[in-house]
């Protein structure tokens, strides 16, 4: 059975008690296909048998560290992913082992108790997939070429992938810059990140370029908005049901953006999503420096167990201790 079809049959049936605690678990549920997504488990094509405890228990960091929910919200999420995996279980659906089932309860009980589970590794776009996905953004053709909203629309995708290739800004961060935080001299912008956390975040060349020529564009739009243009977001809508507005975008609206890019990139299969493209900065820092406390600074990260997951990406002291041994002449 295919996982979303295997989550609406759960959401269904399941006796979940109020309205609000029904709501809250599709919430829960929805969220936890969006994980899968970035994980390169697009649930809406992969199978149950894809699933096991240590991506279920993943979820909860996923929680934590993209959502930046309560505790109390936590564990009404985590409730709604073991009531699908009982569910699961009693149909015969998912045939966990007792062993794994206990492993699955007792991780449930450490997160509960204040204990993350542990990171997975991340799996960020290769360069050239990343090159791929600008060129998707710059080769868009027009519905209606002299249409300014479709060519604003356009102008600002690109921004915002050369953006996130280059910043690793959470999408969080991106929607919430104003013009007023752009830096011209330094070619970069102060954000705040989790927790209230500031940092100060650079562009290369080739996106703040597109930012800047996505805002000379967008000026018509901003002259007659109605608010200081030090005050207006930097990525905009431009859909038809603003009229003179100029209102930020969503976040929901920049992951749809990114996955409908990626596959016209022909990356669909990859589950590429903006998270990853902050996989891809992090991976690229931490490539170019090998320095871990550089690369925690430039994600924002309050934990270095965060960070240090990119090490494990680019440690090749493992490689090579396994050529010295077993590639050598005997």
């Amino acid at each position: 059975m295919i996982i979303s079809d295997a989550i609406e049959h759960y959401l269904n049936a399941a006796d979940t008690g109020s309205f609000y605690t029904r709501r809250t678990y599709r919430t829960a549920m929805n969220l936890f296909q969006t994980y899968l997504t970035e994980k390169r488990i697009p649930p809406d094509v992969s199978a149950l048998e894809r699933l096991d405890v240590d991506r279920l228990l993943v979820f909860a960091t996923w929680l934590l560290d993209e959502t930046g929910i309560s505790q109390r919200t936590l564990h009404t999420y985590l409730a709604a992913l073991v009531g699908w995996v009982n569910f699961l279980q009693v149909r015969g659906w998912l045939p966990f082992s007792p062993q794994e089932l206990a492993r699955l309860q007792n991780g449930v009980k450490r997160i509960r108790r204040n204990q993350r589970p542990p990171d997975l590794l991340p799996y960020p776009p290769r360069p050239e997939e990343m090159e791929a996905l600008v060129a998707a953004a710059r080769d868009t053709v027009l519905r209606r070429e002299n249409d300014l909203r479709e060519r604003l629309a356009k102008l600002r995708n690109i921004a915002i992938v050369e953006a996130l290739r280059c910043t690793g800004l959470r999408v969080g961060e991106l929607v919430g810059i104003t013009r007023k935080q752009l830096d011209e001299r330094d070619r970069a912008v102060w954000v705040i990140g989790k927790r209230g956390k500031a940092r100060r975040v650079y562009f290369d060349d080739r996106a703040w370029e597109a930012i800047h020529r996505y805002l000379q564009e967008r000026q018509p739009f901003d002259g007659g908005a109605r608010r200081p243009l030090a005050e207006l977001p930097v990525f905009a809508r431009h859909d038809r049901r603003v009229g003179s507005q100029v209102l930020p975008l969503t976040t929901a609206t920049i992951q749809n953006t990114i996955r409908r890019l990626a596959e016209q990139a022909g990356l669909g299969a990859k589950g590429i999503t903006p998270h990853a493209l902050r996989h891809y900065f992090a991976t690229r820092i931490y490539q170019t420096t090998h320095d871990l406390a550089v690369t925690q600074t430039a994600l924002g990260h309050s934990n270095p167990n965060t960070t240090r997951i990119y090490a494990k990406l680019e440690d090749n002291a493992v490689r090579e201790a396994h050529q010295a041994a077993f590639n050598s002449s005997q």
